[in-house]
């Protein structure tokens, strides 16, 4: 069966916007768990001819905290701050470096239906990400305050998003309770993620 992964996004690039969102969900929700803090460094890869692109398929590998793995994503457009789309991911057990990322995948070839060999690197995302789980209406979620670097080209740009993933119960709930997070904390939603931003500097700064 098919992993699909349903989320919103904020744009928290105004003042105080995290602390905003925060207020808005112990407001509404029934309950917000303890701060978890994530050090994420994901450099996106793609083959020679821009196959992943062709197929709106992003693919990285995540050092999560020393913690490795491989994940793919099919790229949909974010529609008022949601996007739903297809995840699968791999753990890289074994591995403590990028360079034993790409060997592992060279050697597995073939993964999920994609070639996962030949890969090189084309940008990265670091994040400094805290997290809250988040219970409403019966439903739980995930609720993420990301402070992104983005790097391409030799060059850095710094964006910060806030998420929220459904992680149990029925999709309406998401649409539900994001409702309620925008109105309570005023916030707009992100016109785009930080993977397709990374595309689009790629293409203006260096990719022809």
């Amino acid at each position: 069966m098919k992993n699909m992964e349903t989320e919103f996004k904020w744009d928290a690039n105004t003042p105080r916007a995290f602390a905003r969102m925060l207020g808005a969900a112990e407001r509404v929700a029934a309950r917000v768990a303890a701060l978890e803090k994530l050090h994420l460094r994901d450099v996106y890869l793609e083959h020679a001819d821009l196959s992943f692109e062709a197929r709106k398929i992003a693919f990285r590998v995540r050092n999560a905290d020393g913690a490795f793995e491989a994940t793919f994503k099919t790229r949909t457009e974010i529609i008022n701050g949601k996007a739903v789309r297809r995840e699968e991911t791999l753990p890289l057990s074994g591995v403590t470096n990028l360079t034993q990322a790409l060997a592992f995948l060279n050697h597995k070839k073939i993964w999920k239906g994609i070639d996962v060999a030949g890969l090189s690197p084309r940008f990265e995302i670091r994040n400094r990400r805290q997290t809250r789980a988040v219970f409403f209406d019966g439903a739980e979620f995930e609720l993420a305050f990301d402070s992104c670097e983005i790097l391409v080209c030799g060059r850095t740009l710094k964006m910060k998003e806030i998420e929220l993933e459904l992680k149990r119960g029925a999709a309406e709930k998401l649409d539900a309770l994001s409702v309620l997070l925008s109105r309570e904390s005023g916030l707009e939603a992100m016109r785009f993620s930080k993977v397709k931003t990374a595309c689009a500097l790629l293409e203006l700064w260096g990719e022809k």
